[in-house]
């Protein structure tokens, strides 16, 4: 199977290779733990090989994606200024819509935000998608209709072509019954440990499932450092 860098050395060889091409792959974790840095690595190596990419933002700040990608040495600003990166902030649209839609006494109500309606109109030469964060869209839905919104996007990224990686908040997860990780081609689940002796936190990654790849069944320990993610060791 054809695969693209995560832009971790260590953890293509863990994956076998990388992301499957054409895939949607799940990143869920505790706040802290890493899941939008493996998101910037997964960009900046592939915009790096010259394939189109779409960085689709709900909760974050464009500007801090970009101060964050720039501390990490993995700067995405000169792919977005040459436009290879295309970054569409829902959340920052939002708040532009709240803001227009107060001044004509609308309210909170005239804001609708529509990812479906995005990715139906991005181009066909688009290699890439990372959205951080999919679990926003579970605060107002029921579990079928977040169910159906999910379902709806990963079928249009399917269609397209896109390997596309899905960031979620483990609340989101765990509070959609974790239906996510039996939608998605491959599943990583980054968790934290933390020592209240020692005060110390370690981080583990653990890919739950990569279909048709062989993929090892254990912890792998990893640490967020100035070059962004290092995997240290696996442990069984």
């Amino acid at each position: 199977m054809e695969s693209l860098s995560t832009g971790i050395e260590e953890l293509d060889i863990l994956i076998d290779g990388g992301y499957p091409k054409g895939k949607s792959i799940l990143i869920t974790g505790p706040p802290g733990s890493g899941k939008t840095i493996l998101g910037i690595h997964f960009l900046h190596r592939n915009c790096k090989e010259g394939k189109k990419c779409i960085l689709i933002l709900t909760r974050e700040l464009t500007e801090d994606i970009l101060n964050q990608s720039h501390s990490l040495n993995l700067d995405l600003k000169p792919f977005l200024e040459n436009g290879q990166l295309t970054i569409k902030n829902i959340f920052e649209d939002k708040m532009n819509k709240i803001k227009s839609a107060s001044k004509f006494g609308k309210g909170l109500c005239a804001v609708n935000t529509d990812i479906i309606e995005y990715l139906s109109s991005i181009s066909s030469e688009v290699d890439v998608v990372v959205i951080d964060n999919i679990g926003v869209m579970a605060i107002n839905h029921d579990i079928r209709e977040f169910a159906d919104e999910f379902s709806s996007i990963s079928i249009i990224l399917l269609k397209n072509g896109c390997t596309t990686l899905f960031i979620m908040d483990e609340d989101s997860y765990n509070l959609t019954h974790r239906l996510t990780g039996y939608m998605v081609f491959g599943l990583i689940r980054l968790t934290l440990q933390e020592n209240f002796k020692s005060g110390k936190t370690k981080k583990y990654l653990y890919i739950e499932k990569m279909r048709d790849k062989a993929v090892p069944v254990k912890y792998s320990l990893f640490d967020i450092t100035s070059e962004g993610v290092q995997i240290i060791t696996g442990i069984r």
